[in-house]
């Protein structure tokens, strides 16, 4: 009889926009696994996702979902309702007099110049879904007038019963400085049982700015029942098939959060993709000593962006999500149109272009045999001979060149009047050219030389590209992640439960009271923990840390800011405006700070973090192998940087033991990616089985640089 499977597993998953990737540490090692998405039902594809890895450890699915003790998942879910605003019907309770908050916003421009050109934001909630309730809060947190809870309930059942309601935001003015208000009247409504989500703008974001506040807080009651249907589909998939451990779910902040926390703050979310991809990239930059590290992704819809420095993702905060201004903080991360998905396409005025339209998973690229008619990204790569089309998916989806190759000439090729080899680079090259630039808008736009960067680059297809677009900007080493087709998915696997508190003090910090400002921190440490123990930690599993976010007196937006000690006080004012000042011009340049201004502590911020045990992966031993004894063969590839197809030396990914190294030209064929490595540079494997391209002909060194 054989031995039920009973090996502990640790699962991260990845919902994408055409792929769910799957991470699963198993005995110190990594196994991935990758499926297309499901739209109709993501469960699906994760379980088909969980059962690819399930086949590649050798047992069934159920033994393997059995034998998992924790489960964490990273979905598109909430991104993909805010990004095309499609969620539930909300309704809205708003303090008198401030009805038409959401629809004058707060007059935000765009840096387009021509006024004709400028829109405003677009009304989330019909103006007939928002009831006004005389209630009232005064500027010192003074209650003036109390809402009247029959009021409450009539307004609420009117906006279920005449609108179809299903959730509400109640939307009350200084709520961030006392929210009673906001407490009565969401009691009110659960007490008559009227059985709508409500949502608090004050436990959203207890922090000064109505219009961000407000618009927080409806977007969440907005994408709350899908988030709600997600997790409770994919809780009951597990179920099903066998899982009984720990399910949890990744913030775009870059920390996990229980199944219930997930659902009762569903914007937490937002942005959950890219950030797995950041936490683990800071994980890879620790074990390396690489403390600045720029970030790509490629998958098959678009292309994320952002910077490591001194071994922390940049977290940006009062994030936009579409034309809409938020308090929702999330990793720092820039994203384009430019995936495997993208589609090629020609304008009205006769320019070959790429994206942002992708193909998804459904119908996919041409060459998917899926359905999709349309050229994009990984047609062309396709076409110039770098992916190999019998091995993708480990084979389990076999393309068709092809159908790629009438894609791409008949929208691409014949109305240039060129061939289709050389209209494959172009498209080639036009990505390439997109990710470069936005590379430089998260470095040197924002006073950063990408010199002085690491280049880690994961995703199922930007290998392909990686080393060419480090070229472009001089960077001089491109590190590929083992498991890089799922990195994301790994990042998700290694992170931390969080909790991430925000209060607003708004002091000048001369003026600070150190009593005030101490009980305001004791309660929020408080408050931090018990979130956490409350998803089963003791006090000893919590590191806590500090920050605040500052601006000089006279400013409109704020820069976040590490502190030393849970509180501060006046006392602490000199050193706090010098590492300010600092900060400061290290982020906008030498000259900017406001020498002779105040520096003023907006909000102060507590992050809690704890985590259960992790797993921890085992280092191989360098033993490097001969070329030839990892070269499986030849493939003819058209290479776009010379125009010409030439035999390039195939590599076998499980051949290439750490320690190898072979130059290029050449591809390293994985079963989920391709690493093109183009002239000019020589690729090691190291003893995590990380891949490092360096470029032989950069002879600018990081040292030089800083």
């Amino acid at each position: 009889m054989q031995e039920r499977f009973c090996t502990p597993v640790q699962i991260g998953i990845d919902v994408g926009g055409t792929h769910t990737d799957v991470a699963a540490a198993v005995d110190g090692r990594v196994v991935r696994g990758k499926a297309l998405t499901t739209y109709d039902d993501f469960g699906k594809g994760v379980l088909e996702a969980v059962g690819v890895v399930a086949e590649v450890v050798g047992v069934p699915s159920a033994e393997f979902l059995a034998a998992t003790t924790e489960f964490t998942v990273s979905t598109t879910v909430v991104t993909n309702s805010l990004m095309t605003l499609r969620g539930a019907r909300v309704g809205v309770l708003v303090t008198s007099g401030f009805k038409d908050t959401f629809r004058i916003g707060d007059s935000h421009r765009s840096a387009v110049r021509d006024d004709h050109l400028q829109e405003n934001a677009p009304d989330m909630v019909d103006r007939r879904w928002i009831v006004e309730i005389d209630e009232r809060t005064d500027g010192d947190g003074s209650v003036l007038l109390a809402p009247d809870p029959s009021v409450i309930v009539a307004a609420a059942r009117r906006l279920v019963d005449e609108f179809g309601v299903v959730s509400v935001a109640i939307c009350f003015v200084n709520s961030y400085l006392n929210p009673d208000n906001e407490l009565r009247a969401a009691q009110a409504v659960r007490d008559a049982g009227i059985g709508t989500f409500v949502v608090q703008s004050h436990q959203m974001s207890p922090v000064i700015g109505e219009n961000r506040r407000w618009t927080t807080a409806v977007l969440s009651a907005f994408v709350q029942s899908e988030a709600t249907r997600f997790v409770a589909s994919l809780r009951d998939r597990l179920d099903e098939g066998g899982f009984t451990g720990n399910l949890s779910f990744f913030q775009g902040l870059g920390g996990r959060m229980s199944s219930e926390a997930a659902s009762e703050q569903p914007l937490a979310l937002y942005g959950s993709g890219p950030a797995g991809g950041a936490v683990g990239a800071k994980a890879l930059a620790e074990r390396m000593q690489t403390p600045h590290v720029l970030l790509g992704d490629m998958g098959g819809t678009s292309f994320d962006t952002g910077i490591i420095t001194d071994y922390e993702p940049h977290i940006a905060g009062d994030v936009q999500v579409g034309p809409l201004r938020t308090t929702v903080n999330i990793v720092d991360i820039d994203s384009v149109g430019a995936g495997g998905g993208s589609i090629a396409w020609i304008s009205e005025r006769g320019v070959p272009r790429v994206g942002p339209q992708s193909a998804r998973s459904e119908p996919g690229p041409a060459a998917y045999g899926r359905g999709g008619t349309e050229p994009t990204v990984t047609d062309a790569m396709i076409v110039l001979g770098v992916m190999d089309p019998e091995n993708y998916l480990g084979g389990r989806l076999k393309l068709r060149p092809d159908l790629a190759e009438n894609a791409l000439d008949r929208v691409i090729a014949t109305p240039l009047g060129s061939d289709i080899e050389n209209s494959a680079a172009a498209v080639h090259d036009l990505v390439v050219a997109h990710m470069a630039s936005a590379m430089r808008e998260v470095t040197v736009a924002k006073g950063y030389d990408p010199r002085a960067f690491a280049f880690v680059a994961y995703g199922g297809t930007l290998p392909m590209f990686a080393a060419e677009i480090a070229r472009r900007l001089t960077i001089e080493r491109v590190i590929i992640p083992h498991n890089s087709s799922v990195f994301c998915a790994v990042g998700v696997l290694s992170s931390d439960y969080m909790v991430r508190l925000t209060r607003t003090i708004g002091d000048e910090l001369d003026s600070i009271d150190e009593d005030a400002m101490g009980a305001i921190a004791e309660e929020m440490l408080g408050q931090a923990r018990e979130l956490l123990q409350a998803q089963g930690f003791s006090a000893d599993d919590i590191a806590l840390e500090y920050s605040g976010e500052f601006r000089f007196t006279g400013q409109h937006h704020e820069l976040p800011m590490a502190l030393d000690t849970a509180t501060i006080s006046a006392s602490d004012a000199p050193q706090l405006s010098e590492q300010f000042f600092r900060l400061y011009e290290r982020t906008y340049g030498a000259g900017t700070a406001w020498k002779d201004s105040t520096v003023r502590l907006v909000n102060y911020v507590v992050t809690a973090r704890a985590s259960r045990d992790k797993a921890q992966l085992t280092p191989a031993a360098l033993s490097a192998t001969a070329p030839n004894k990892i070269q499986t063969g030849s493939r003819a590839v058209f290479l776009p940087s010379k125009r010409s197809r030439e035999n390039i030396p195939l590599y076998a990914d499980d051949k290439f033991t750490p320690g190898s190294s072979v130059n290029g030209p050449a591809i390293i064929d994985a079963s989920d990616t391709t690493i093109f490595v183009p002239p000019g540079f020589r690729a090691s494997r190291d003893e995590f089985l990380n891949y490092v391209l360096t470029d032989t002909e950069v002879t600018t060194t990081t040292e030089e640089i800083s």
